[in-house]
């Protein structure tokens, strides 16, 4: 086991909205508690990248997440869900590398991943005292960011805690 080269050094949470869908009815077929199943769930997300902070070893991005949950179509589910959170998350690579790049989409994918952990864990934790019951979002990868790493990736708002005062007690790079 081993450090991880990204790691994420703080979230909060912007907005969380979570509505029991009127006329639900529990599919028998699942125990409560369980991953709903996905292919009833029309999900979106919506992510942003802020460079932050960039070193030689590290840099620190602004990461946003937005993402929306409901029933499809056709489809029931028990709950209406949008979530919005930030964090700050430091990419450890060496910029004499060239890896100014790798930086940029690994903070991206990995951040958007653990800030969806964040919002997993929300969600079961809301749910397991709403109408329908818990549900535990399936789990998601957010690979396909990658590919869109030529194009600019709109820039995510600075989380509230990182006020200039915030960032000005940070380690100096040595301490690192």
């Amino acid at each position: 086991m081993q450090l991880s080269p990204l790691q994420l050094l703080e979230y909060t949470f912007d907005g969380v909205s979570v509505v029991p869908v009127d006329g639900y009815k529990a599919d028998p077929a699942f125990a409560p508690g369980l991953v709903f199943f996905p292919g009833k769930l029309a999900m979106s997300a919506d992510t942003g990248l802020a460079l932050l902070d960039e070193k030689e070893k590290y840099s620190d991005f602004g990461v946003k997440l937005t993402l929306r949950v409901g029933p499809k179509e056709d489809a029931q589910a028990p709950y209406n869900i949008q979530v919005s959170v930030r964090g700050i998350v430091r990419m450890h690579l060496t910029q004499v590398d060239g890896q100014a790049e790798e930086r940029r989409v690994r903070a991206l994918v990995n951040g958007a991943s653990l800030l969806y952990g964040a919002v997993r864990e929300m969600v079961s934790t809301i749910t397991s005292r709403s109408a329908h019951g818990p549900l535990l979002l399936p789990s998601l990868n957010f690979q396909d960011l990658a590919k869109h790493q030529s194009e600019r990736v709109e820039p995510a708002a600075l989380p509230a805690s990182s006020s200039p005062k915030r960032r000005a007690k940070a380690k100096p790079e040595s301490e690192v």
